[in-house]
């Protein structure tokens, strides 16, 4: 049988979780039924400021997979002399226009049976029908979730969309003829990485492992961390990664809590587990969703660590029941409590420990569920060869 040719279109190769969403599906495929290209849609010599590589690139090609840019599929983006100077006399701000991508993108895109679109993918509606009907449609975060995205959408068209988000969270409503393949955040598991243990050490230690950014709050973490020192003054806050917190509008919170001197920014971390483990993390806390489950990598890492994890939930109006292995919370004196009892009671600190560490490896290991999207390329493939 002919290797099908998959694509993945994704936005950057920096250390983010859909980025390493791609990398964790490209390094479980079974090579010998597919081929697989990476599209990048950020110019090859465009490298962001806030990251010193494009971390997940050479890894892919270590995996043997093909990359190419965007740089050959834009327009001429050049600025004409003449209207730099129009600008500079009439002092209006400059604008650049946005880049278009040419023609002769869709008919590199035609080359492929499978495109599979890894989170940027909200002009998928304007792309030609033998291009949209290879396409699966992989929604890799919350952001997505917002239905104003979709306005230019055909809510009649059979799009596949793939997601973690399951039927009650509501996501693809306005679709009236959609397939969606479930497939949440998956990856390598390691199961010799838990070494967290209790400690009955007298300064504990809360661990926050996130991407400072004003679209990733932690102000509710900042106001349960000021009620949770009233109670239990000999614990400390650290707060795991990449950004500035200054620049991202995280320390004024501190200072009108008055509680700086306890929280300490350490920026970002090469290995999460090893942080956690080295750090002596005796809780962390993490962004939840709708009393689900983390949201993001960054909860199942630490969790295969064996270090107890709770959930600020971030949804709106959470209704699912309560969670018992992922514990969310959306009231601040219960979150308090309940962390409260966790750095302080080693019994049921030790189950939730175990409960969510055999979770994980149940329920996030990609070499046990990576077939689920196999089988959705080989049948995508298939009915495409079928219908022409």
């Amino acid at each position: 049988m002919n290797k099908i040719e998959v694509l993945f279109v994704v936005q950057v190769f920096y250390r983010a979780g859909a980025e390493r969403f791609a990398y964790e599906i490209d390094s479980a495929l079974d090579k010998s039924k597919f081929n697989l290209t990476i599209l990048c849609l950020e110019e090859k010599e465009s490298i962001s400021a806030n990251w010193k590589e494009r971390y997940y690139e050479s890894r892919h090609e270590a995996l043997g997979t093909k990359i190419n840019f965007i740089d050959p599929f834009l327009e001429n983006k050049n600025i004409s002399i003449w209207e730099m100077i129009f600008h500079k006399i009439t002092r209006r701000k400059f604008k650049r226009k946005k880049s278009k991508y040419n023609s002769s993108l869709f008919s590199y895109l035609n080359e492929f049976e499978i495109i599979h679109w890894m989170g940027e993918y909200t002009f998928i509606h304007s792309v030609p029908e033998n291009i949209k009907k290879k396409s699966l449609i992989h929604s890799m975060s919350a952001k997505f979730q917002d239905a104003r995205l979709y306005d230019l959408y055909d809510f009649d068209y059979p799009y596949h969309f793939i997601s973690g988000f399951k039927q009650e969270d509501g996501e693809y409503s306005q679709f009236k003829n959609i397939k969606h393949t479930f497939f949440p955040l998956l990856m390598k598991i390691n199961v010799k990485e838990k070494k967290w243990n209790f400690n009955e050490k007298s300064v504990k230690k809360i661990g926050i492992f996130t991407r400072l950014n004003k679209n990733k709050p932690l102000d509710p973490f900042f106001y349960a961390f000021q009620l949770l020192l009233d109670k239990m003054p000999n614990v400390e806050l650290h707060v795991f990664g990449n950004g500035d917190p200054i620049i991202e509008e995280m320390t004024g919170y501190l200072e009108r809590l008055g509680i700086t001197e306890k929280v300490f920014f350490r920026g970002h971390q090469e290995d999460i587990l090893e942080t956690t483990i080295n750090e002596n993390i005796d809780l962390s806390w993490f962004q939840g969703y709708n009393n689900d489950r983390p949201a993001g990598y960054a909860g199942f890492d630490i969790c295969t660590t064996g270090t107890p994890l709770i959930c600020w939930d971030f949804f709106a109006k959470p209704f699912n029941p309560y969670n018992e292995i992922y514990p969310h919370f959306k009231n601040l004196n219960n979150f308090v409590d309940f962390s409260i009892e966790i750095l302080n009671d080693k019994q049921k600190a030790e189950s939730l420990s175990m409960s969510q560490f055999k979770d994980v490896l149940q329920t996030r290991n990609i070499d046990k569920y990576i077939s689920v999207l196999e089988n959705s390329y080989i049948n995508s493939s298939k009915k495409n060869l079928e219908n022409g």
